[in-house]
């Protein structure tokens, strides 16, 4: 005789880039374990197709996950988890307070920090879905500009890397990825008609100041974040703390 079937709940929440609620279940007992090993493996690479693994494992609703842009991807999770382990996260920060001097090797006083790495709970059910509220268009000059796509799963890799990115290589990949036409008095100019090494012409014509102007787009990116303020148990200063992303609340 078998053994009987759990029938799980179903949730809904509202995402900022569609129209109407999607419905998930809660993860289960295998995915969580997904999740740990990939948390384990320290590459943010592995955390984010594991956290797209379980997301369309959950999903009741037929949502194209690839489509959704990170930040909604983001409050999901976020959102998954607490419906399946609890609305408590528990994360750490380490104390930067300095508590006194010390010499070193050169005989020169040199602040001492605590240290000590504070627990911090946050209640998920605090966490207010992103604000939305950047504009795709940036113009390159008065009559010139380029419309871009928030990125999803499929993209944030490129645009993680831009960071610490040598050169402009992976910016330029992370721009033609997100990129959906430029855009002049004479027309539009999609960018999936046209070869890559014709975006790269193009934004290696403009003016640094003109190219930063794109690179912002991605670095206004809307976020799920949390503020609060924690006392260290050990020195009792207290911090003013900001996370956002999902690494902060997951490490």
């Amino acid at each position: 005789m078998p053994l009987p079937k759990i029938d799980l709940p179903v949730f809904e929440l509202k995402l900022v880039s569609l129209p109407n609620p999607i419905k998930f279940r809660p993860f289960l007992v295998k995915e969580e374990k997904l999740l740990l090993m990939a948390l384990e493996s320290g590459e943010e690479e592995t955390v984010f197709k594991t956290i797209k693994q379980i997301i369309n494992n959950c999903m009741v609703d037929d949502v194209e996950i690839d489509k959704l842009p990170i930040f909604d991807i983001e409050y999901l999770f976020l959102n998954l988890r607490a419906h399946s382990i609890g609305e408590k996260v528990e994360t750490y920060f380490m104390c930067r307070n300095v508590v006194g001097t010390e010499k070193n090797e050169d005989n020169i006083d040199i602040d001492v920090e605590c240290k000590h790495m504070m627990p911090v709970v946050i209640n998920v059910s605090d966490i207010k879905p992103p604000i939305a509220d950047l504009s795709p268009k940036v113009m390159i000059t008065d009559k010139i500009g380029i419309v871009l796509k928030f990125p999803t799963l499929r993209t944030f890799k490129p645009i993680s890397d831009m960071v610490t990115a040598e050169n402009n290589e992976k910016v330029f990949d992370m721009i033609y990825e997100c990129a959906e036409y430029v855009f002049d008095d004479n027309g539009m100019y999609y960018i999936n008609e046209s070869p890559k090494e014709e975006l790269v012409e193009f934004l290696e014509s403009l003016t640094q100041e003109q190219f930063d102007r794109i690179v912002a787009f991605f670095e206004k990116l809307p976020k799920i974040n949390y503020d609060l303020e924690h006392a260290c148990e050990k020195c009792g200063f207290t911090h003013n703390l900001h996370m956002e992303g999902l690494t902060d609340f997951f490490t």
